[in-house]
């Protein structure tokens, strides 16, 4: 959920577009800035100040053509004025007299590294390359060469930083009026970028205005089509390797008319929370935020004062340091923005009160269903064309109009990114899981028929429960299809935990049969089973479960398997503080040991095979408790030093001998 507060005019100039801005975070003061790029000026703003620190602008002819950085250590800044570099600091007070540098290249974006006091650059060719902020004069004269294929144009760009990943450039690229995702990894210091990772993008509309929003593991991309809906899609770490097509489907309806999608500016604020200006209707001169998860209008401000009411024309919007910054023809405003998680009850409570107050700009129906899994009511459509009962959904559900898994692909796609499907999403919901139940039954008849592709899609959706479709996991592992049980695993919210006993099963039961003895060692450094299968474990072991209730369904497992399991586990035990990109969590770990031990104890005692086991587990659990010990020794000295540690001062005396006052 979110909620906007407050509001400040940031700056008072006509017709100001807001194009990118940095945080900075101040090591001497330990105060945060925000470094403002308009077309024509650059704007040094507090975060405890409500006017600005510095202002510099360019020469009427002149504009800033990439938006500007700075250097927590130096306070030295750098931007592009018509495609040439400047490089200024606060002691300058006229940036128009810094002689700029012509580039080799058009730099399309500059991003700081905080750690390392350097920057990363994007050309518009494509090419990324880092090197330090002292050494950016020399590095922009080298040319570099480029990653785009001729014709593709970067439209936007985003940086997703990752701790265990690596720091990627992702870059919205068109070229044909097709849209894709390029993913270009940030490369070492002094070195260009030489791969990247093309992801196309499958939209039923032309995107206009995009927005980023990324998480260590996530990224989201919200994007207003030419058809006036709002388009969401997103794609994990995990995913991105083998991630060839990502599909971009409308997550609300009818945000504006055609002719006014253009106008529409939208600022990403979290995962599923999009803020949105420039629309029509009884919103217009407002900003608003959306939860797309639950398609709930959350909370709306406006944007004239209580002084001027004239018409509010808006350029642009960007969500930063928990501030919406919004630029229009009057200035830049900031309005601030207090997240919290998004719960289905407070939703409902918000869409009772919006439903009392307001109309959700959104064209659609509240679908019903009947037992068979056909809809009723009535829909507002487009050209007059009136959804009947013979719509895409009873097609789906018609094996003799659907008869190969290339036609399910097709007729599931049409669904998703067409007008109908409902508005809410509890009836999406319950239109998917009639399309699962359909696939169930089919493939019980005809065991040839296995839309994965088309399956793929409904479950990426976020929004089926595994609970309310438990024959549709166990179909999957009857087929024993790997992608789409992952799938499942990772976007199936609720998944019952003798679901997960039986995907537990499954997989062990696929390690105990294969002729090789890997499942059999209890060498520590060395993982038992091979890696695409234990990511597949470290997925399973990581969904949400009742240690209550799988300790009766892990009990059903053979003990077999259960040796299998426990020595992976054993094997993760030693590799937790060894590894610091371990993507098992080591509270994970232990609960899955106390559960195996709590379910299977008598045999793993009484068994000769387990006793070495049992006995090296035992040796690495001593070793992490001492391990834990010490640390917590170390901890209390440490906690006892005062916060911040101030530095001994270093004497600055040439003499034979100096005296210093040391605080303590």
């Amino acid at each position: 959920m979110a909620k906007i507060s407050g509001g400040f005019t940031c700056l008072s100039e006509t017709n100001c577009i807001i194009t990118g801005m940095c945080c900075v975070n101040r090591v001497n003061d330990k105060s945060s800035a925000l470094i403002i790029t308009t077309q024509k000026s650059v704007i040094n703003v507090k975060e405890s100040e409500t006017k600005p620190c510095n202002i510099w602008t360019s020469k009427p002819n002149q504009h800033f053509s990439c938006a500007a950085i700075s250097d927590i250590s130096t306070h030295q800044y750098a931007a592009c004025i018509n495609n040439k570099l400047v490089i200024w600091d606060d002691s300058v007070p006229d940036i128009t007299k810094v002689k700029p540098l012509v580039t080799t290249g058009t730099i399309q974006r500059l991003y700081p590294l905080d750690a390392d006091g350097g920057c990363v650059m994007l050309y518009s060719n494509g090419a990324v390359y880092t090197t330090k902020m002292e050494q950016l004069l020399e590095s922009v004269t080298e040319e570099q060469q480029g990653l785009l294929k001729p014709g593709e144009v970067i439209m936007d760009s985003h940086v997703w930083s990752s701790d265990g990943e690596g720091m990627y450039f992702v870059c919205l690229v068109e070229h044909t009026k097709q849209h894709s995702l390029h993913f270009t990894r940030v490369p070492g210091m002094n070195k260009s970028a030489e791969q990247v990772i093309r992801v196309s993008i499958d939209s039923p509309s032309k995107l206009l205005h995009t927005s980023f929003h990324t998480t260590d593991s996530q990224m989201v991309m919200h994007a207003v089509g030419s058809d006036g809906d709002l388009y969401e899609c997103s794609i994990s770490h995990n995913e991105l390797p083998q991630c060839k097509i990502l599909s971009c489907h409308p997550v609300l309806k009818k945000l504006s008319s055609n002719r006014h999608a253009k106008q529409v500016k939208v600022a990403s604020i979290g995962l599923s929370l999009v803020a949105a200006v420039g629309l029509e209707g009884e919103y217009t001169d407002h900003v608003c935020v959306w939860d797309t998860k639950y398609n709930i209008l959350l909370a709306k401000q406006s944007l004239q004062s209580s002084t001027d009411r004239t018409r509010i024309t808006v350029s642009n919007i960007i969500y930063a340091s928990n501030h919406l910054w919004v630029s229009t023809n009057h200035g830049i405003h900031a309005f601030n923005v207090e997240r919290a998680p998004s719960t289905l009850s407070v939703a409902l409570g918000r869409q009772a009160a919006s439903e009392e107050t307001s109309r959700f700009p959104v064209v659609g129906q509240q679908w019903r269903f009947d037992e068979q899994g056909e809809f009723e009511g009535d829909m507002e459509t487009d050209d007059g064309n009136q959804a009947g009962d013979h719509g895409i959904l009873q097609d789906i559900l018609n094996k003799e109009k659907i008869k190969s898994a290339k036609q399910f692909k097709s007729a599931v796609y049409k669904l998703l990114s067409s007008k109908q499907l409902p508005v809410n999403h509890v009836d999406q919901a319950t239109m998917l899981h009639s399309i699962l139940k359909h696939v169930c039954d089919r493939c019980a008849e005809d065991k040839k028929f296995w839309p994965k592709e088309g399956l793929v899609d409904i479950v990426k959706t976020g929004l089926i429960a595994a609970s309310s479709c438990t024959d549709f996991v166990s179909c999957v592992i009857e087929r024993g299809d790997i992608d789409v049980l992952i799938s499942c695993l990772q976007h199936m919210q609720d998944i019952p935990d003798s679901t997960l006993a039986s995907v537990i099963d499954f997989i062990l039961r696929d390690l105990s049969s294969d002729t090789d003895d890997s499942g059999k060692s209890d060498t520590p450094k060395r993982c038992p089973i091979a890696e695409d299968k234990a990511e597949l474990i470290d997925l399973t072991l990581k969904c949400p479960m009742n240690d209550i209730f799988m300790l009766e369904c892990i009990a059903k497992v053979k003990f077999q398997q259960v040796m299998v399991l426990l020595r992976y586990l054993y094997y993760r035990l030693n590799t937790t503080i060894a590894d610091d990109e371990q993507t098992l969590p080591a509270n994970v770990v232990i609960d899955w040991i106390m559960l195996i031990l709590d379910a299977h104890y008598s045999q793993l005692v009484l068994s000769p095979e387990a006793r070495v086991l049992l006995v090296n587990l035992n040796q690495i659990v001593e070793t992490l408790s001492h391990y834990h010990d010490e640390v917590d020794a170390v901890h209390e000295m440490l906690s006892n030093l005062p916060s911040p540690i101030t530095e001994t001062p270093k004497a600055k005396s040439d003499a034979i001998y100096s005296i210093e006052v040391l605080k303590l």
